[in-house]
């Protein structure tokens, strides 16, 4: 369903606003097939290893080793190889959906000036999430039994061997998301336009790797929430030559983009000795930003138990109370910009020459980064530090392009 509603308050602002609800089929059609071919007993996978190092699997002309259907004991429980693995779903399932709305306020100030703010906001409800912790180690108790190894603490681990792994998907998740969104258009005229834009927002949803016995303990900022965007566009013609056909003709344009840092987890090393499942994140007992804010030291990174140190190591068997996504990594903007050269000819024809610059200011844009913070006999040198640039490595420097153009 879809609704909106436009009301015009006097001759120059305009109030606007709309909902609508869509729903989808779930990943990959998962509502109305995988309940059926991705649950057990109609679909198990099985992982096979190289028998040494650099070595192939096995060769596409050969194929791999036949699967041995073993003999069946007497208590009808089929002893399967290692590495067979296995996903479950629940047996019923509502289609995702999601709930969008909005409320704008339009304002012209002159002929070619207008100013626009907007809430804008969403909430999704029944999003799949999976691919988290098997469900032989999301026991209730996560200390359990601390005396007894881990696997003879999985309750197929004695029935079934190795096999032992098999992932919850659910349609259990939800995410919420909302902006004020500002926006200032000055369409071209006199010999220049302006499009200038800026949004607050704010994105909460679970995470992918769920502990589905508390699943709000993944529940935090979105991966790629950057809290604060800003873009400035412009065009103007340059007034030199202006009425000379061969001399004039000149445009320079720039788009400007500034954003606040993505969010990251701070997680400490040898987690695993605390707890079989469930998120890997220590307490915080300390300023995390101290002494911080540059590439070698983004945040309080000092080891578990040193001095200084901002965090500390959970009990056994407990979750630490930081949460998800807490600290903000490194600011992004970049600069691009182009001039361009017209010929114009009486015929209606024209050539255009075109420089154009990507991030001409050539500035370094960082990732996040290391966040693993060490404990005491396992230190991580490079916590704190931030090694690479910003989208894993791909945000370009500054390089040139220049192009011609022939408009008849």
């Amino acid at each position: 369903p879809r609704v909106g509603v436009t009301y015009q308050l006097n001759d120059k602002t305009v109030l606007r606003t709309g909902y609508g609800r869509s729903y989808d089929l779930g990943v990959f059609g998962s509502i109305f097939g995988h309940t059926v071919t991705q649950n057990l007993p109609v679909l198990s996978a099985q992982e096979l290893n190289a028998p040494q190092n650099f070595a192939a699997v096995f060769n596409l002309k050969d194929g791999p080793s036949p699967a041995v259907f073993p003999a069946v004991p007497s208590n009808g429980l089929l002893p399967l190889p290692d590495g067979v693995f296995a996903r479950v779903l629940p047996d019923k399932q509502h289609p995702p959906a999601v709930d969008a709305y909005n409320v704008t306020v339009q304002r012209e100030l002159t002929s070619d000036i207008s100013v626009e703010a907007a809430y804008v906001g969403n909430r999704g409800a029944r999003v799949f999430i999976g691919d988290g912790p098997s469900i032989n180690g999301n026991q209730p108790r996560l200390d359990g039994f601390p005396n007894v190894a881990t696997d003879l603490r999985k309750p197929y681990f004695q029935r079934y061997g190795w096999t032992q792994g098999v992932d919850i998907y659910c349609n259990c998740g939800t995410n919420r998301y909302d902006s004020l969104q500002t926006k200032l258009t000055k369409r071209f005229s006199k010999g220049y336009s302006i499009f200038a834009q800026y949004t607050l927002q704010r994105e909460r949803q679970h995470g992918g790797d769920q502990f589905f016995y508390l699943p709000d303990l993944e529940y935090g900022p979105a991966d790629w929430d950057r809290a604060h965007n800003f873009s400035l566009a412009t065009t103007y013609e340059l007034p030199i030559f202006k009425n000379n056909r061969l001399l004039g003709g000149w445009q320079f344009n720039q788009a400007t983009t500034i954003q606040s840092g993505l969010p990251f987890n701070v997680t400490y090393r040898d987690a695993d000795a605390d707890r079989d499942t469930g998120p890997n994140r220590p307490n915080l007992v300390g300023d995390p930003m101290a002494g911080g804010g540059t590439r070698d030291r983004w945040f309080n990174a000092a080891p578990i138990a040193s001095s200084g140190s901002a965090f500390s190591r959970p009990a056994k068997g407990t979750f630490g109370n930081l949460p998800r996504n807490a600290l903000t990594g490194p600011g992004y903007w970049r600069t691009d910009a182009s001039l361009f050269k017209r010929f114009s000819f009486a015929t209606g024809q024209a050539i255009e020459f075109r420089i154009e610059a990507v991030n001409v200011f050539n500035h370094v844009n960082l990732g996040n980064p290391d966040s693993e913070i060490g404990v005491p006999g396992n230190n991580n040198p490079n916590a704190g530090r931030i090694t690479s640039t910003a989208y894993f490595g791909l945000d370009p420097q500054r390089n040139f392009q220049f192009a011609f153009k022939y408009v008849f």
